[in-house]
């Protein structure tokens, strides 16, 4: 967990992000800490995270994938929201994902053409910024229209109709158990209806 600059006051940065303001009550001290933290570090924007938990709240689509509730143990029981995570490494995540998806249409129908024509046609150095530009900014966008966006996660439960921010987590499942104890360490004392909620997943 980031530790808390004496400097800092956490309850105003949380006013300040308008966490309190998205989700009043209803965020842990965990999830303060790590956007502090993110926000201190430079490697994470809250806003980022603020607008994803803003139009879940609002019931709004964002341009990332939708809730999921996780099915699988340490987490079971729980739900995850995207966000878009700072840096290239998100980025090169969704580029390789839109190319895996939809490979490069502008390169479908330049090989049409070229079919369509009765010609052999290639691949030329004028070419290459429209393919490039395809393959990247038009993969975001098409991945975007789609609501397939993928980020890092945004960790919640659901609780007599609202959602109460936990924390935020990777996709790597190695560390899902640390993110649990965590949960159960801070969140299940500020939120003590979290560990029926999570008991009750894990039976049978």
């Amino acid at each position: 967990m980031p530790e808390q600059n004496p400097d800092v006051d956490l309850q105003k940065f949380v006013r300040m992000i308008g966490l309190n303001t998205a989700a009043p009550g209803r965020y842990s001290t965990l999830l303060a800490l790590q956007l502090l933290g993110g926000a201190l570090s430079g490697h994470q924007n809250p806003a980022k995270i603020i607008r994803e938990i803003e139009e879940l709240e609002a019931g709004k689509p964002s341009r990332l994938k939708p809730p999921i509730q996780n099915r699988h143990p340490p987490l079971k029981g729980l739900w995850h929201k995207h966000y878009m995570q700072d840096g290239l490494a998100s980025m090169a995540q969704n580029i390789q994902k839109g190319l895996t998806r939809f490979k490069s249409p502008l390169f479908k129908q330049m090989i049409r053409d070229a079919e369509d024509a009765g010609e052999e046609r290639f691949i030329e150095p004028h070419h290459v910024p429209a393919l490039v530009e395809d393959i990247v900014s038009g993969n975001w966008q098409r991945l975007a229209e789609r609501q397939a966006l993928s980020g890092e996660w945004i960790v919640f439960a659901q609780h007599e109709g609202q959602n109460y921010y936990l924390t935020i987590a990777t996709h790597d499942s190695a560390t899902h158990q640390h993110v649990r104890e965590q949960i159960d360490q801070v969140c299940c004392i500020e939120f003590p209806f979290l560990t029926k909620l999570l008991t009750d997943a894990e039976k049978p």
